[in-house]
C-alpha cells in the first residue's frame, strides 16, 4: 500500500487517512460522551450537507438496485437517480465522513460504510439513512475468538475505515476495513460482532473486498490476500495467487469466472473457485479500481488511470475500451449498453457501443 495517489487513497486507500481519526470529539466519545455532546465539527456528527454540485463531488462507490442507482463519497454525499444518471438526488445521511461502499440486500434495504467505521442503513430505498454503528463502538462489540486470541488482538482504532460491505439478505451481512477488520451481523445491523478470526489472517493485512460468486464469498486485501468461504462466510480459506501486492476488488460472473484486481495494474482470473489464476492485467501499470458484470456475463474493470477494459466474450480476454477517461473509483452496469463509472469528478456515463467502436467519449 504504498506511493497510492489521492484519489486511490480515497477509494481503498482511506487507511492513509486513518490517522485522522483522532478527530475533535473522538476520544470523549470513547469515554462515554453521549453523540450528541461531540463537537459539532466533528464528521460523525455533522450532517452532510446537501450542495447542487454533489454529482460533481469526489466519488468512490457505485451500486444499483433494480432501477436505481446509487453512488457515495466524500463529506458524506450518497446521490441516487432513476432515470439512467440523467437526474440525482441527494439522500439525507446523518454523517459528513467518506463513505467507501454501499449495498443494497433489495430494493428497499441497503447498507453504506466508510471512515470512522460508520456503517449506515436504510429502509426506505436510500432516500434517508440511519447510523448503525461507529468506530467509538466497534471496540466494545463482542469478539468471535478464542481466548488467546482475544488477548493478542488489538482493539480497532475508533478512526479506522470499513471499506466494503456486503448483505447476503435482509439480515445477514458482512463488513470489512482496516487491519483485517471483518464485522458480521445476522439481524441486519441490529447487533454487530468482531469476526476477523474467520479469516486465517495473523498478520491484519487490510481487506479492501467482499463479494458473493456463486455459492462462495470471496474477501480480497493487500499483501496478495484472498478468501474464499463455501459456508456463507461462516469459515474462510486462503487462496493463493500469483501476485503479492494489494488487490482492491474481486468480480464474478455466473459461468463461474472470478478475477481479482488491484495495484500495478495487476488483475487475474480463474475458472476453478481460485485453484489455478490467468493473468487478465492487459499490460497496465496503474492499480485497476473497480469492476462490474455485465448481464450477458462479460465483466469490466476501471482504473486510476481512466482505462476501462471489457470483456470480449465471458471466457476471451480484456480489451482496453477507446476514449481515456479521468480517474475511476468504481462501476456499475446501467443497462446493456451504458455504464456509471465514479471517481475524482464525480459521475459519468459511459456507452459502451461507441467506446467498442474505437470512438472518443465525450
Amino acid at each position: 500500500m504504498k506511493n497510492l495517489s489521492y484519489s486511490l487513497a480515497l477509494k481503498r486507500g482511506a487507511l492513509l487517512l486513518a490517522s485522522l481519526g483522532a478527530m475533535a470529539g473522538v476520544a470523549a466519545a470513547i469515554q462515554g460522551t453521549s453523540p450528541e455532546a461531540l463537537d459539532p465539527l466533528d464528521p460523525l456528527a455533522r450532517k452532510a450537507a446537501m450542495v447542487p454540485s454533489a454529482p460533481a463531488s469526489v466519488l468512490i462507490a457505485a451500486t444499483r438496485v433494480g432501477e436505481r442507482v446509487f453512488v457515495a463519497g466524500e463529506n458524506g454525499i450518497l446521490l441516487f437517480s432513476d432515470d439512467g444518471g440523467a437526474r440525482w438526488q441527494q439522500a439525507s445521511v446523518p454523517v459528513s465522513v467518506t463513505l467507501t461502499a454501499v449495498h443494497f440486500a433489495n430494493a428497499q434495504k441497503g447498507w453504506a460504510v466508510g471512515h470512522s467505521g460508520v456503517v449506515l442503513a436504510t429502509a426506505d430505498a436510500g432516500r434517508t439513512w440511519v447510523r448503525q454503528l461507529d468506530g467509538r463502538q466497534i471496540g466494545d462489540l463482542p469478539q468471535e475468538a478464542s481466548a488467546a486470541d482475544a488477548e493478542s488482538s488489538p482493539a480497532p482504532n475508533p478512526g479506522d475505515p470499513l471499506l466494503d460491505v456486503l448483505f447476503l439478505d435482509e439480515n445477514e451481512g458482512f463488513a470489512l476495513g482496516a487491519f483485517g477488520l471483518l464485522l458480521h451481523t445476522a439481524d441486519g445491523g441490529a447487533h454487530w460482532t468482531r469476526a476477523s478470526s474467520r479469516l486465517p489472517n495473523p498478520d491484519g493485512n487490510h481487506l479492501y473486498g467482499i463479494r458473493l460468486i456463486g455459492d462462495r464469498l470471496y474477501v480480497v486485501g493487500e499483501r496478495g490476500a484472498v478468501f474464499a468461504s463455501n459456508d456463507r462466510g461462516a469459515r474462510f480459506e486462503a487462496l493463493k495467487t500469483p501476485y503479492d501486492g494489494s488487490y482492491f476488488g474481486v468480480v464474478g460472473n455466473p459461468q463461474g469466472q472470478l478475477v481479482v484486481f488491484g495495484l500495478q495494474g495487476r488483475a487475474f482470473a480463474s475458472a476453478d473457485h481460485g485453484r489455478t489464476w490467468a493473468d487478465v492485467s492487459g499490460g497496465a501499470d496503474s492499480a485497476w479500481t473497480g469492476a462490474t458484470t455485465l448481464a450477458d456475463g462479460r465483466m469490466v474493470m476501471v482504473g486510476q488511470a481512466g482505462e476501462v477494459r471489457m470483456q470480449a466474450g465471458v471466457s476471451d480476454r480484456v480489451d482496453l475500451l477507446q476514449g481515456k477517461q479521468p480517474p475511476l473509483s468504481a462501476v456499475v452496469a446501467l443497462d446493456p449498453q451504458r455504464l456509471v463509472t465514479v471517481g475524482p469528478r464525480g459521475v459519468r456515463v459511459i456507452q459502451l457501443a461507441s467506446a467498442a467502436n474505437r470512438s472518443e467519449q465525450p
